[in-house]
């Protein structure tokens, strides 16, 4: 047996709202020349919570303590790349990409420690390096699309709805230090440099992609060393394709009421009412940027991303903003 130098591990934490699905289905699964690993399942854990997530394998183990990697890790890496030796010996590199690992984001703390534990399994199992591919969006359309997204599940879905959540969320005595801490991307990017080293961390805004899908794809293929034949195809294919988005402008729209009694009154009125929708005003952007502006700023200045071309810092300032930090 021999182990492959120079192996690396393509890990997409996908946080929700970023094109996941898109680059999922169009880019990484035109990729011949790595192992993929789309949003995997699993039969190792089993607690009715696994299963109402539908037993998907990175919910399982990044919601448990972070010392499942000592207990479990080779069985969940097993579960990805087959047989230990076997792997070890074929010599490829590999990419994991799924929303469950971004989700972590509001735990940051916690996802590190879980990607730490990642890291040492993955060096076991002859990978010599990992990097980890981030996309931010802007903290107030990502809520936007997230409300309107999840709309048909909430009886009360509206503008005073919406505009409740935004300001739950950016609140200190709320939801900014628990859910809210999902889009604080200063601290998440502090935290996995930390783990996995600053130069292993790809980041690009989504607002790149949705601008210019091709530019971006010009500069992530080439660093997954991907060769020319499927980098043509790729571009190809995804110049074609547009992301799945609920929005119009400043407007979304949502989605209809899942319950039995909403269905039935859409089914027998008279008159089809028009979709519902929530609206993005400026007022309502600022406030939310605003909150996150400090942590907006070192992550731009910490990654070099020019995060002022697309509004993260709203009506902020540089030296406003190093007075919140």
């Amino acid at each position: 047996m021999h182990d492959i130098v120079g192996r690396t591990l393509y890990l997409h934490i996908g946080i929700p709202k970023t094109a996941s699905s898109w680059l999922q289905s169009m880019v990484f699964s035109r990729l011949s020349h790595l192992h993929y690993v789309d949003s995997p399942h699993t039969s190792l854990f089993r607690g009715a919570e696994d299963i109402e997530d539908g037993q998907y394998l990175m919910a399982s183990v990044f919601k448990r303590s972070s010392h499942v990697w000592d207990g479990e890790g080779d069985a969940v890496f097993g579960e990805m790349f087959g047989d230990k030796r076997s792997w070890k010996e074929a010599g490829r590199d590999a990419l994991i990409s799924d929303e469950r690992i971004g989700r972590q984001g509001s735990r940051s703390a916690l996802l590190c420690a879980h990607l730490e534990g990642l890291r040492e399994k993955a060096i076991q199992w002859g990978f010599n390096s990992i990097k980890v591919i981030l996309l931010t969006r802007r903290q107030d359309e990502w809520l936007a699309s997230h409300y309107a997204q999840m709309s048909d599940r909430n009886p009360r879905a509206g503008q005073e709805n919406f505009e409740r959540l935004l300001s739950d969320v950016i609140s200190p005595q709320f939801s900014r230090y628990a859910f809210g801490s999902l889009l604080d991307f200063g601290s998440l990017y502090q935290n996995l440099a930390s783990v996995m080293g600053s130069e292993n961390i790809m980041v690009w805004p989504y607002e790149q992609v949705k601008e210019d899908a091709l530019g971006f794809l010009r500069s992530l293929l080439p660093v997954l060393n991907t060769p020319a034949a499927d980098a043509q195809a790729t571009y190809e294919a995804a110049s074609g394709s547009k992301a799945n988005v609920r929005s119009a402008g400043q407007t979304w729209t949502l989605r209809p009421n899942g319950n039995r009694l909403s269905r039935l009154r859409s089914r027998f009125s008279s008159r089809k009412a028009s979709p519902a929708t929530i609206n993005l005003t400026n007022d309502l952007s600022q406030r939310v940027l605003q909150a996150y502006a400090a942590q907006n700023h070192r992550f731009s200045e910490a990654t070099g991303v020019d995060l002022r071309k697309y509004g993260y810092f709203g009506g902020l300032g540089q030296s406003d903003a190093n007075l919140l930090l």
